[in-house]
């Protein structure tokens, strides 16, 4: 990367990182709330706020009057819109302005602004912010991962017998993977020192990059929900794959990220196995 191509990426990191903090006092004016008010979406589990469009609009005209020539892929742009998100060469960014929103409603502290840039279809800048937690997490490509200015790293931990496992059990909602995701929780919890399950994708990310988590597996998302996170774990020193071992498709975010490949196997070959109990069960809808 050129110096000049350097000093740009600095440039996208810095007024991004800005934007986002100020989104932090809107955000906590909803979160102070004694319940904050909210809608339903298509599904009676997935909420919105008027903070969610709020902060995204915030966002997006803050990003675009930054850099005029970059695109936008929103969560509540795309609902909205109800077009398919589509990622091309172009500096794109990639918002989730309230990931966690049950969370928020209820004041559960595990609700998280993300923000990502993808520039050739490649993640290089990723931004989050819990402001409830009061933790401030962010990474460049090639520069590391930080929270609240201070870099961070995953965990070593290599057996699953000794790792603190996430994996998001609110997917048992989904009628047409929720057999799936049944099977592959009992083999994963089984193995695991312990399953855990935050309600939300961002802050999950955030604390395998941290080594607070020792894995964390997802699958069933949308590009806004993984996007900032996956950098952060990737420039933390964690690896982020497909859950079968592929490359990770940011517009198809399934994965497992953890902090150490013989981790992440360990994890693929249980749901490998989930896979195959179900296939010979016909266990599904």
């Amino acid at each position: 990367m050129s110096s000049t191509s350097e000093s740009k990426l600095q440039e996208y990191y810095e007024v991004a990182l800005d934007l986002v903090k100020q989104c932090g006092p809107l955000l906590m004016e909803g979160y102070s709330k004694p319940k904050t008010d909210f809608t339903v979406k298509k599904d009676f589990y997935d909420l919105v706020t008027v903070y969610d469009k709020q902060i995204e609009d915030f966002l997006t005209a803050g990003l675009l009057k930054a850099f005029p020539e970059s695109l936008i892929i929103g969560e509540e742009e795309s609902a909205t819109s109800k077009r398919d998100a589509e990622l091309t060469d172009a500096p794109t960014w990639i918002i989730d302005p309230i990931d966690g929103t049950t969370n928020f409603v209820h004041r559960i502290p595990h609700c998280c602004i993300s923000v990502g840039l993808t520039i050739n279809k490649e993640l290089v800048v990723g931004i989050i912010y819990n402001p409830p937690g009061n933790e401030l997490f962010s990474a460049w490509k090639g520069q590391g991962a930080f929270c609240n200015g201070k870099p961070i790293h995953v965990s070593e931990c290599e057996r699953l017998r000794d790792a603190n496992v996430a994996y998001e059990v609110s997917l048992l909602h989904v009628h047409n993977v929720a057999n799936k995701h049944i099977k592959r929780i009992y083999h994963v919890g089984l193995h695991a020192r312990r399953l855990l399950a935050y309600s939300c994708v961002v802050d999950e990310l955030c604390m395998v990059a941290a080594g607070n988590l020792d894995a964390f597996y997802i699958e069933d998302m949308y590009p806004w929900d993984c996007a900032a996170g996956s950098l952060l774990v990737r420039e933390a020193g964690g690896v982020v794959t497909h859950p079968f071992g592929g490359p990770f498709d940011i517009m198809k975010p399934d994965l497992i990220c953890a902090g150490t490949e013989k981790l992440r196997k360990e994890i693929e070959n249980l749901l490998r196995k989930a896979d195959q109990e179900r296939s010979v069960g016909g266990t599904d809808p």
